[in-house]
């Protein structure tokens, strides 16, 4: 069972690949205190592309933005993905820190398997991260398209977690994850037309929207809760019912 790794400091990762995506599931302790107590373990959700896996173990120099600019097969038509022509300062998940951490995962899921070897998904691994995934609050799409996921999982890990977030810009294209993520929007108007879809909202906007919930994580919040705490953003079948804003930053 090389795709069920267990690393130092009692981190279990599970890997498997569709197509041109390697899907990484980890349960750990985060680095992001805003997201959950550093001490606390919890699953997290990673997608790379074949192309990002292969630019990291490739031995050669490159760039942040080298790494980035092959994210199409994980970001899909994201306004924030370098890909799509974006800034690479576009997106929170394009900084140093959460770089560096991704190179390592990838170049640490190579020690173990090379691309060949990396699995298909199976009923075999579902269970396995459905195993890790009870009583544990769930961040989905730490990096990449959280509704990578097959939808089936997605399901029976709500299930047994303690809570979740989750946000998708594949709103439009993919209404059967509406029960599970926030649809990632970026105004008003894109909130109403996704409820009109059935989808709850995260809006990142420059003003508050009256009939919302800011963001309890928030700076302008004052930073009252965490994610794993808060669990608004669990989608129709979650925690909240409104929709949820944050101010621009």
């Amino acid at each position: 069972m090389k795709y069920y790794q267990k690393l130092s400091k009692g981190v279990i990762r599970i890997v498997y690949k569709s197509g041109n995506v390697v899907h990484v599931f980890r349960l750990g302790t985060g680095s992001n205190n805003k997201i959950a107590p550093l001490d606390l373990e919890i699953v997290q959700t990673y997608h790379f592309s074949k192309a990002q896996f292969e630019l990291a173990n490739s031995g050669t120099k490159f760039s942040m933005s080298d790494f980035f600019k092959l994210d199409g097969a994980v970001c899909f038509d994201c306004p924030f993905a370098v890909s799509n022509g974006a800034k690479l300062s576009a997106c929170y998940t394009h900084k140093m820190n959460q770089y560096s951490g991704f190179l390592s995962s990838v170049r640490s899921i190579r020690t173990f398997l090379e691309w060949d070897q990396i699995p298909e998904f199976s009923s075999e691994i579902a269970n396995k991260i459905t195993e890790i995934s009870k009583g544990k609050y769930i961040r989905f799409g730490t990096y990449g398209e959280p509704s990578l996921i097959p939808l089936d999982l997605v399901s029976s890990i709500c299930l047994v977690a303690k809570n979740w977030t989750g946000y998708t810009h594949q709103w439009g294209k993919k209404s059967e994850y509406s029960p599970y993520f926030m649809a990632s929007c970026h105004s008003e108007g894109q909130a109403k037309f996704a409820e009109s879809k059935g989808w709850r909202s995260f809006i990142a906007v420059k003003e508050a929207i009256q009939g919302t919930v800011n963001c309890p994580a928030s700076d302008e919040a004052g930073k009252k809760s965490t994610c794993n705490k808060c669990g608004l953003c669990s989608g129709t079948n979650g925690k909240g019912k409104k929709n949820v804003y944050i101010l621009e930053h």
